[in-house]
């Protein structure tokens, strides 16, 4: 799914503001038909570390575009006093164990 992600960013006064369109299809598929916000933020976090880009994310918001056949999100990357993360490492939710899910 990272790769069919196609991106946009807007540069503001002091962050950016992220465009994502996923392929319906395949975000439908991998969390279940649930558009949510929370699923929103697993596919940023996984997108971003992707990319090894460490800005903090606000302001998710999420739409399903079903002319469009695409889950559109945008957030706020927020860059201005951001220490250097280390890069970590994501599990979707749909490859973890009911016991990794539990924490």
């Amino acid at each position: 799914m990272l790769n069919s992600i196609s991106e946009r960013r807007v540069k503001l006064r002091d962050k950016y503001k992220l465009y994502i369109e996923v392929p319906d299809q395949a975000y439908l598929t991998i969390y279940d038909g649930d558009v949510s916000t929370d699923n929103a933020r697993d596919v940023l976090s996984q997108y971003l570390n992707y990319h090894q880009d460490d800005a903090r994310v606000d302001n998710v918001e999420i739409n399903h575009d079903k002319n469009n056949h695409s889950v559109n999100i945008q957030a706020d990357l927020i860059y201005v006093g951001n220490d250097h993360t280390k890069a970590k490492m994501i599990i979707p939710n749909h490859l973890r164990t009911g016991k990794e899910l539990e924490h």
